[in-house]
């Protein structure tokens, strides 16, 4: 059996931007996206996940979308066994959650704890005191998204934290009021063949394929996520879970303090490096990784 969680790369950021002030610095987030239960991915590896959140003793978790293949049946499973993170959770839906039936995935989640948002904000405050504003954008490749819905309540001057599935609705999204968006959605192309994979992303269009973006003012992460929904295998896209402390700073910015290599099930092979590097913010124009250039090929 394939164990799509056996290597992990798991990164620890601190994400700088001047609207996070008293009210919400020091937030620490889990985000998890794209686990895509089914043919390789098993309940039992959700719960393993989610064992793994809990031990790092996050206030926040965010799930952005894809909890199945294309099998309705495995929606209430793969929601109940992230039902065990102990972090408040709070979810958007992806397309292949669509596909496979929209009506369950929202059943599923109305029975657990995780709380779907759905074109919708709301604000958060952790149990240590923190808060922040949630917006919720559902998925565009199933055109459920409605941006003016999901911030039509986003008018203070908190700092908004935007789940959404889609990266390429970034700049639509900030445009909107976000001052970060966290997606998925790509699997980093999932075979990132150098060369082909730059000749892909242009002919298509795509430009925010995985790792951080700067657009505007705004912090786009996209999170090659954890599973796979038609085949196992990955090459230099290795499953991710990402964490994020919030901290106040001049300019938005991305440090990467922390990253290691794991398995999710069995995390005493841990084996990583921490680090920290100085960001470089980055102006408009086209989109760019907020990545340090000595660590650009985040997608290994």
């Amino acid at each position: 059996m394939i164990n799509p969680l056996k290597k992990v790369e798991v990164n620890h950021f601190t994400l700088r931007h001047p609207r996070v002030d008293a009210r919400s610095a020091g937030m620490v987030i889990a985000h998890i996206t794209d686990i895509h239960l089914g043919r390789w991915v098993k309940p039992r590896h959700v719960e393993d996940l989610s064992a793994y959140v809990n031990r790092h003793g996050v206030e926040l978790a965010v799930l952005t979308g894809d909890y199945v293949g294309y099998d309705k049946r495995d929606l209430a499973p793969c929601v109940e066994a992230l039902g065990a993170l102990e972090a408040p959770a709070f979810a958007t839906l992806g397309n292949h959650d669509h596909w496979a039936s929209t009506a369950l995935a929202e059943a599923a989640f109305s029975r657990s704890a995780v709380r779907l948002l759905s074109n919708v904000s709301e604000v958060f405050t952790s149990a240590q005191g923190r808060t922040v504003r949630l917006v919720g954008v559902d998925d565009a490749v199933t055109r459920h998204d409605d941006i003016p819905q999901a911030f039509a309540e986003a008018q203070d001057d908190l700092f908004r934290l935007t789940l959404c599935h889609v990266p390429s609705l970034g700049p639509k999204v900030a445009a909107a009021g976000a001052d970060a968006i966290l997606s998925g959605h790509t699997h980093g192309l999932q075979f990132n063949v150098p060369g082909m994979a730059k000749l892909l992303t242009t002919r298509l269009g795509i430009h925010y394929i995985g790792g951080g973006y700067l657009i505007d003012d705004t912090v786009l992460y996209v999170s090659r996520g954890l599973g796979s929904a038609s085949w196992p295998w990955r090459y230099k896209a290795s499953p991710e879970l990402t964490f994020f402390t919030l901290q106040p700073g001049a300019r938005p910015e991305l440090t990467l303090e922390h990253r290691v290599q794991t398995s999710i099930a069995h995390p005493v092979s841990a084996h990583g490096r921490s680090r920290r590097m100085a960001q470089a913010a980055l102006g408009a124009g086209d989109p760019a990784p907020l990545i340090a250039a000595d660590d650009k090929d985040n997608t290994k």
